[in-house]
């Protein structure tokens, strides 16, 4: 690296040979130095920590051989750090790197505004889209006639529990904390997804627009668990629907309905699975709750009411989190081994070898609108669809020889089930 040495006018002849002893380095090497501060203090009776500052007053050191590539302005050191960390192929000047600050920031902000214009275009479109969507809704709601049993029924626990004050639009499921709509998230969602698809809930763009969006597919995507709805009907509708749905119904009339015994099932599975997910975290544990499991837990509510079903999962979980203080047991061990215990439990109380205890109804799950929507106010029976068995609540109002010739886990299957549970820690 070639360089130059100079001196400021008024620079004193000692003042130089300070200047010239700093700067010298071996064979021009940028970091050779050959004198430290110290030696040079030493050597002109001066402390070491003001040679530096001795140096930068009366000289600087010329790097010929470095140029800003910007300008073209040659490199000028002050202290010995500047010159071991020059990177003379990039260096530019505090000039040019001060404008090529000043554009980055401008091109910058251009790149913010560009996107900012082309999210708002992509916001209108998919607001003009959503707009359309629900102009075709309002064409195309039913008349409140035209509305089976069941999706009244469906409506009216949807307005119990999520309908606001004035009864024109819903809350959202985030902010519901009092009746919950369904005793499961995941049936909550199915409920509020085919109410839409109905077009008996409609869309609030301007409220909920960023919980609604629109796919490549031109497909709406919704967040049901904050988005809010209208409801498609007036409040008297509204309030007439609700009172049928305490009102006598045709019980055989219903029970005979397949989409009815669906949903009653849907309630019955959705109660074990919360229950089994809160005594699961309760202890640490995150069984895999899939098509195996759900199969298993629709088998048992085919022979056993929910709140047999809840002492069948509090026996397994317990279980589970026991066989965990075993030597080279980990947590996803004893996770894994719940649904065995499910099924042992179940097996020992078909048989006849366990009592079948049932549990009361755990605070921390209460009734829903569901439940007493499609139970209590159907049968007349307070808490029913916890405890009895469909079978035991329909086959009085079926005829004889329409008995028996559904399964409960055949109503089940209709649709593909997998849900997760996630622990932290878990190993």
């Amino acid at each position: 690296m070639k360089t130059k040495l100079e001196y400021q006018p008024e620079a004193t002849e000692t003042n130089k040979l300070i200047c010239e002893k700093y700067w010298l380095r071996e064979s021009d090497k940028r970091s050779g130095f050959i004198y430290t501060c110290k030696e040079i203090g030493q050597k002109f009776g001066l402390k070491h920590q003001d040679i530096p500052s001795i140096v930068k007053a009366n000289a600087h050191l010329v790097v010929l051989d470095c140029q800003c590539i910007e300008c073209g302005k040659t490199k000028v050191c002050h202290t010995r750090s500047q010159l071991t960390q020059l990177k003379p192929d990039n260096w530019r000047c505090d000039e040019c790197w001060e404008v090529l600050q000043e554009r980055r920031e401008q091109e910058y902000l251009e790149y913010r505004l560009e996107q900012k214009r082309l999210e708002e275009e992509r916001r209108q479109a998919a607001l003009e889209y959503i707009n359309d969507y629900r102009s075709a809704q309002l064409t195309a709601v039913p008349l409140i006639t035209e509305l089976n049993e069941v999706d009244k029924l469906l409506l009216a626990a949807t307005i119990e529990s999520l309908g606001a004050e004035n009864l024109k639009t819903t809350i959202s499921l985030r902010d519901n904390i009092s009746l919950f709509l369904s005793p499961f998230f995941g049936l909550d969602q199915k409920i509020l997804h085919h109410l839409f698809k109905l077009n008996l809930l409609l869309l609030a763009p301007e409220e909920s627009y960023e919980y609604v969006s629109v796919n490549e597919e031109k497909e709406l995507e919704i967040d049901y668990y904050q988005a809010t709805f209208e409801f498609a009907y007036e409040t008297n509708d509204l309030t007439k629907i609700m009172v049928d749905a305490k009102s006598k119904k045709n019980i055989s009339a219903l029970v005979s309905n397949t989409q009815f015994e669906i949903w009653c099932q849907q309630i019955q599975l959705g109660e074990c699975l919360s229950y089994l997910i809160t005594r699961s975290k309760l202890n640490n544990l995150a069984p895999p709750i899939g098509e195996k499991l759900v199969s298993l837990l629709r088998a048992c509510l085919a022979e056993c009411s929910v709140s047999v079903m809840h002492y069948i999962i509090y026996k397994a979980v317990e279980s589970a989190a026991a066989y965990v203080q075993k030597p080279n047991i980990t947590r996803k061990h004893a996770s894994n081994s719940i649904s065995g215990n499910i099924e042992r439990v179940f097996g020992k109380i078909s048989s006849g070898s366990w009592y079948s205890n049932k549990s009361h109804r755990d605070a921390s799950h209460p009734q829903s609108a569901m439940t007493k929507v499609f139970f209590d106010y159907v049968f007349g029976i307070e808490d029913c669809g916890f405890h009895y068995t469909l079978d035991e609540l329909f086959n009085p109002y079926k005829p004889q020889q329409a008995i028996g010739q559904v399964g409960y886990a055949t109503l089940g299957s209709a649709q593909n089930t997998n849900y997760s549970i996630t622990i932290n820690n878990l190993k």
